[in-house]
């Protein structure tokens, strides 16, 4: 710390690290200029499903090394209700890419779910699209 050692250099007491530190911490300049220390985080949230693939999160996973198949990501899928998780393999990130293995490896065998969420936001699907897709 600047203001300590520059303290040390001209003057000594007993506890003077203590003092140099409290003084620091509660010194308005300097908390208006740095901001706070601790970054605030969200509030955890309990998410309420009452039924199978009603809920489900997905992410990817990667950049991994490349495979004979020519893949280097991994998109993660899982149901909130059931924690039935499935890996599929996939070459990029992109949103092309991640549909249409989402439709091959989830919806065509068990559905469309109703609330789809990720790290890039949560999506909630109409039910009017439910009872009108065709997969």
């Amino acid at each position: 710390m600047k203001t300590l050692s520059k303290t040390q250099e001209q003057f000594y007491w007993d506890r003077l690290r203590a003092d140099v530190e409290k003084w620091c911490r509660e010194c308005h300049a300097c908390r208006a200029r740095k901001g706070p220390k601790t970054r605030t985080k969200g509030r955890l949230q309990r998410y309420n499903v009452s039924a199978p693939f009603e809920r489900m999160a997905l992410d990817i996973l990667g950049p991994l090394p490349v495979t004979k198949k020519g893949n280097r990501y991994v998109l993660v899928l899982m149901d909130y209700f059931t924690k039935w998780p499935e890996a599929i393999p996939i070459p990029d990130q992109e949103a092309s890419t991640v549909v249409e293995e989402l439709v091959q490896a989830w919806i065509s065998r068990y559905g469309v779910p109703m609330i789809l969420h990720s790290d890039q936001g949560t999506i909630l699907i109409p039910l009017s699209l439910l009872s009108s897709a065709n997969f």
